[in-house]
């Protein structure tokens, strides 16, 4: 044996004794734990667990089944944050309210006479009478229209409820194919069905008194004639949060259109407004 060797490795013994010992005891501090969940699936959990780990620790799952790898405190606190979030989930109720309103106002001012002088007479805005004179009207209208809906639809905690009424209406289209110099156009109509429908999308989370909703409400009516219907859509798409059981505003959006017209003896004008607001409110049932 190399005796520079012998005198080096019983200085380096204790040394290397130690890293064993200590590699050994992390090795025995750390474990795989296979920790069985009642209420929530892994995948719901693993995103609000991830926070609570240590560097080097390491947590994944998948159905009712959790698989973490850490020390004993690790392993503790986890434990710990299950108590609180593997629970069974609150079941609500969610109501949600939309209103569209319109109006329009109108209004002009109309003059009509026969101007003249001797034999020569004129008449604005209407036909010529005997004798000169003028007559003025004026005219005022207001027209409002408001369409009010609320849906309700129980729901689980964490999971996406989806809830609607409407209508179909029936809508043809018409075709033309071909003009050619020997055939004239062949003409085709299809009758197919259009949609409209009033409801929300909606995924609630509650903390506390306080519920979170991802939501996504929209209202749709039929406008227009029956043989061509269209569809007035209105509809948002957020993430608020309120007290349960107290009605929270998700938004709204208003529009003006504002109008004149002029000419001999003529005069007027109109505006147009269109509001949409929406608001839910989530309730627990007992």
């Amino acid at each position: 044996m190399n005796p520079l060797r012998r005198q080096v490795l019983p200085g380096w013994l204790p040394l290397l004794a130690a890293v064993a010992s200590l590699a050994g005891a992390t090795a025995r501090a750390e474990s795989l734990e296979a920790i069985p969940l009642h209420h929530r699936p892994a995948e719901e959990l693993v995103p609000l667990l991830q926070p609570l780990l240590p560097p080097g620790a390491a947590l994944t799952g998948t159905g009712d089944v959790l698989l973490l790898r850490g020390d004993a405190a690790t392993v503790a606190e986890v434990r710990r944050a299950l108590a609180t979030l593997d629970r069974a989930p609150l079941q609500l109720l969610i109501t949600v309210g939309q209103a569209t309103g319109s109006s329009r106002q109108s209004g002009g001012v109309h003059a009509s006479g026969t101007l003249g002088s001797g034999d020569v007479q004129v008449g604005v805005n209407r036909r010529p009478a005997d004798a000169a004179g003028a007559e003025v009207t004026v005219r005022s209208t207001s027209t409002r229209d408001d369409i009010h809906s609320v849906s309700t639809v129980r729901a689980l905690e964490g999971r996406e409820v989806y809830v609607a009424t409407g209508e179909s209406r029936p809508v043809t289209t018409t075709t033309m194919v071909g003009d050619g110099p020997w055939h004239g156009p062949v003409v085709s109509q299809t009758t197919g069905y259009r949609d409209a429908q009033t409801g929300f999308y909606a995924t609630p989370r509650v903390s506390g008194n306080r519920v979170t909703l991802e939501i996504a409400p929209t209202q749709q009516q039929f406008t227009g004639g029956a043989r061509q219907p269209t569809v007035a859509k209105q509809s948002l798409q957020t993430t608020v949060s309120g007290p349960l059981g107290e009605w929270i505003e998700m938004g709204g959006v208003s529009a003006t259109r504002e109008g004149a017209t002029g000419g001999l003896g003529t005069w007027g004008t109109r505006a147009d407004l269109t509001g949409y607001s929406a608001w839910v409110k989530v309730e627990r049932i007992p």
